[in-house]
């Protein structure tokens, strides 16, 4: 269905597993060891080493061809070999002496014999016996047999919960908790009060508070009721929240932290991914339609490969594998080897801690300290993933490491591009002629021996990088592409050497493509070679089996963890002996058999353990359960937990009736174009963060997190965060009290409620952030404190008199560029201050 076009990165990948992956190419047979050094190896002695060589002190244009991997890491230009491939191959080119382009030795055109022994060798695969060594094969002392006994390894099978005499239980969840309790001596507290338990189900569910009238109306039904009847209302309003768009971006946002989504590669120059939006809208579509988590793990695994019937379906698909290509990349390495091989570890260590919560990284250099995972069961995964060309674009002249990006074909453009008119795209096309001509000329200067000064060429090189990138966005007759980062199959497998501690240089045995063995049968988890493609695919379909012990365990502690702030596993990304045992093991296993039984439905695991008298209790104290379990491991009470940073955002915002559901087109990075990026992100004058979309749509630039949600602990994506830190430190209590964001919020609140009555002000203003009426003691002190405030500004003569603070606040914004450095901000009227106060709050901050 796809016309797959291969890029110079794909073609270098199989190179760069071709040597230390493989250690030596395809075992470099007697005959090609022979061809090299006596065909080879003498030209480049003769017309190269001079200039391109470490013993002559000299690497003109970055590029060294006295060693194996300085033909494959090249020079200033890229790679000057590509294993198979003569027309990628710089070297070639250059000997070929074509009038447009590089021509090498200086001195004049080698023989074409010469030539022809160079087209010869590179088209067998350019094998080169320089620096490589194959080590001994290197064994393991790990008893695979006796890891398959470990709690987490062992196949899903929960038993029966204990029989109770007591009445409490609603559900069989209720059984499993009530069974532990009664071993403890514990006596849970009571059902939450209406208004804590609606206001719980809308943050939980949806991430954002419920509005005055919906707590007054399902509060007011949950009172007028009681046993079943009860349920049936909490039912009723758990599958409408269930159903709105907002349970998507709520949940969609807990798995993008699992995922480490971001929009930039991080590490050494943190270059914008443009396309990284197309993944976010995925997982939160996914989630709203409530896909089969199996699937959604074959379609972020192995998407391309699935079946498809239309165009459409293979594009959602191959977005889906951008799971693979957002991540982490030191895309300023010189070492091509190591960057793949970093790429690669990152794409192993993501998947199976998301999936399997299974640290099989740690296996890179050596045996798993802790779990049965052989450093042979790394590089077996490994291969699967060196048999894959990840694409994620960038520009070449501001990263070493660039890729295509995907085309997806019946998709339609982008929605954040048009089309350009015939004017615009001559322009554009003028641009890049003219931006390569530049640098063809400056390359002709440097070969008749003339001087450019390097700075001037990679700005000449940046220059034309950037006018590509912008047509490339446009087909021929200036229709907009729809581009996406994803995955595709190499032509054929790349086996894998295992590393001696890692190290590229000390290649050992080869691996064959394969799974871990703990979690396989005996002799079961080898991907046999004839299985065609990356082995991703069977991969896949492996970690998504209703007989993988860990997948169903793992995704269900990562539901429970989201609905009570803390997993049945605490460490929820690690299931290792290194992890936490669970705090009720036969729970744990019934609710990831309800997940497979329920055809994978979140929705459904969502709905049965919110239906739970567990997960409804109140957050009451009790002394003597405390001084039993004080960390609430028994679940005796619901936990008390803060809201995440984006929660409490998207609140202010809806507190304020600011908040905009409406979803961006795209992303708010495409002001700031391509290349790296810093702190000059969130800069108003180039992007305005001031933007009142929901907070999972706002950029999510690696080391660069808005502030508001790097206060309140948002991840940075750099790794797999399945669980979030909660701090509690001065610099957020000094933000709430003086950020301007949170300062117009309160004006905005202040606003919503002075369009009511007074009888109604306060009320409504307590109903809007805390889903409950303010009590005697609080209309008291509310009142006092407002009246003792407006007396004060009405003394210092700084009252607005009637002006409205919306009008006044208006005024101010309009003035805007006008002020001078001796005005002074409009002061927040008393009620506004007093709305600050709420939103500053911790029962405003809290899940109770």
């Amino acid at each position: 269905m796809r016309n797959r076009r291969k890029s110079c990165f794909e073609i270098l990948t199989v190179v760069c597993w071709l040597f230390w992956g493989c250690g030596v190419a395809h075992s470099q047979t007697a005959e090609e060891i022979r061809f090299f050094e006596s065909k080879i190896r003498p030209v480049l002695i003769e017309h190269c080493y001079r200039c391109h060589s470490t013993e002559a002190g000299r690497a003109r244009g970055g590029l060294k061809v006295d060693t194996r991997k300085g033909l494959l890491d090249g020079g200033d230009s890229g790679p000057a070999v590509v294993s198979g491939s003569v027309d990628q191959s710089l070297l070639y080119q250059a000997l070929l002496y074509h009038g447009d382009g590089l021509q090498m030795p200086p001195a004049g055109k080698l023989a074409d014999s010469v030539i022809s022994d160079f087209h010869e060798w590179i088209t067998a695969g350019a094998p080169d016996p320089r620096d490589v060594t194959v080590n001994a094969d290197v064994s393991t002392e790990i008893d695979i047999e006796a890891g398959r006994a470990f709690r987490s390894y062992r196949p899903i099978n929960p038993s029966e919960p204990a029989v109770t005499q007591s009445s409490w239980p609603r559900t069989t969840i209720d059984s499993y908790v009530s069974s532990r309790q009664d071993e403890q001596g514990l006596v849970p507290v009571d059902d939450a009060p209406p208004s804590v338990l609606v206001r719980r189900l809308y943050f939980v569910m949806t991430g954002l508070p419920p509005s005055s009238h919906e707590v007054i109306d399902w509060t007011s039904k949950l009172e007028a009721v009681t046993g079943d009847e009860r349920q049936q209302v909490v039912s009723t309003l758990l599958d409408q929240l269930l159903s709105s768009p907002r349970y998507g971006e709520r949940w969609g946002r807990h798995w993008l932290d699992v995922a480490r989504f971001a929009e930039s590669t991080g590490g050494d120059r943190n270059n914008i991914y443009q396309h990284a939006w197309r993944y976010r809208d995925y997982v939160v579509d996914s989630f709203n339609e409530d896909k089969p988590f199996d699937r959604f793990i074959l379609e972020q695994l192995a998407g391309d490969l699935l079946p498809v019937d239309t165009d459409a379906q293979w594009a959602e698909n191959v977005i889906a594998t951008g799971f693979l290509a957002i991540g982490v990349k030191s895309v300023g390495e010189e070492d091509y080897d190591k960057f793949i091989a970093d790429m690669i570890d990152e794409q192993i260590d993501t998947t199976t801690r998301a999936f399997l919560a299974t640290t099989v990284a740690c296996a890179r250099c050596h045996d798993h300290k802790f779990d049965p995972i052989p450093q042979e069961d790394y590089y077996a995964m490994a291969g699967i993933f060196r048999s894959t060309s990840t694409h994620f674009g960038l520009i070449s002249a501001q990263s070493r490491h660039t890729t295509s990006l995907l085309d997806l074909t019946g998709l339609g453009p982008q929605p954040s591009q048009t089309s350009l008119d015939p004017e615009e795209l001559q322009r554009l096309t003028r641009e890049r002629d003219e931006a390569r001509q530049a640098v063809d000329d400056a390359m002709a200067q440097i070969r008749s021996g003339q001087n450019v000064f390097r700075g001037a060429l990679r700005r000449l090189r940046s220059q034309r990088s950037v006018a590509e990138a912008a047509l490339e966005a446009y087909d021929e007759d200036g229709t907009a592409r729809a581009l996406a980062m994803g995955v595709q199959d190499l032509d054929e497998p790349v086996p894998a050497r295992l590393l001696i501690r890692g190290e590229l240089d000390k290649p050992a045995q080869i691996v064959p493509r394969g799974l871990l063995q703990v979690l396989t049968e005996a002799d079961q988890h080898s991907i046999a070679p004839e299985v065609a493609g990356s082995g991703r695919l069977e991969l896949a379909k492996w970690i998504a089996s209703n007989d993988n012990p860990l997948t169903a365990r793992v995704i269900a502690n990562r539901v429970w963890y989201w609905m009570f702030g803390r997993g049945l596993v605490r460490t929820v990304d690690d299931f290792g002996s290194a992890g936490d045992s669970p705090t009720h093991p036969e729970l744990l296993d019934y609710l990831a058999t309800r997940l497979i039984e329920e055809d994978w439905s979140i929705k459904a695991l969502i709905r049965e353990i919110a239906m739970s008298r567990t997960w409804q209790l109140s957050s009451d104290w009790n002394e003597s359960n405390f001084s039993t379990d004080p960390d609430n491991a028994f679940l005796w009470r619901m936990n008390k937990r803060r809201l995440e940073a984006e929660a409490i955002r998207d609140s202010m915002l809806a507190a304020a009736g600011n908040l905009d559901l409406t979803r961006p087109n795209g992303t708010f990075l495409n002001v700031v174009g391509e290349g790296g990026v810093g702190q000059n992100v969130f800069v108003p004058e180039i992007m305005a963060i001031q933007t009142n979309t929901r907070s999972v749509y706002l950029p999510r630039v690696r080391a660069v997190v808005p502030e508001m949600l790097e206060t309140f602990d948002a991840p940075d994506s750099g790794l797999v965060s399945g669980a979030r830190d909660v701090t509690l430190n001065p610099l957020q209590s000094l933000f709430l009290m003086n950020n301007e964001f949170v300062q117009e919020q309160s004006e905005g609140l202040a606003n919503r409620i002075l369009r009511l009555p007074p009888e109604q002000r306060l009320d409504t203003a307590y109903l809007m952030t805390f889903a409950r009426l303010p009590s005697d003691r609080e209309r008291e002190l509310a009142m006092e404190y407002v009246e003792r405030f407006a007396r004060g500004q009405q003394a210092s003569g700084q009252m607005q008199g009637s002006e409205s603070q919306e009008v006044r606040g208006r005024r101010r914004r309009e003035a805007g560029a006008g002020e001078t450095a001796d005005d002074q901000p409009e002061p927040m009227s008393p009620l506004a201050i007093y709305c600050q106060a709420l939103l500053s709050s911790m029962e405003f901050q809290t899940i109770d």
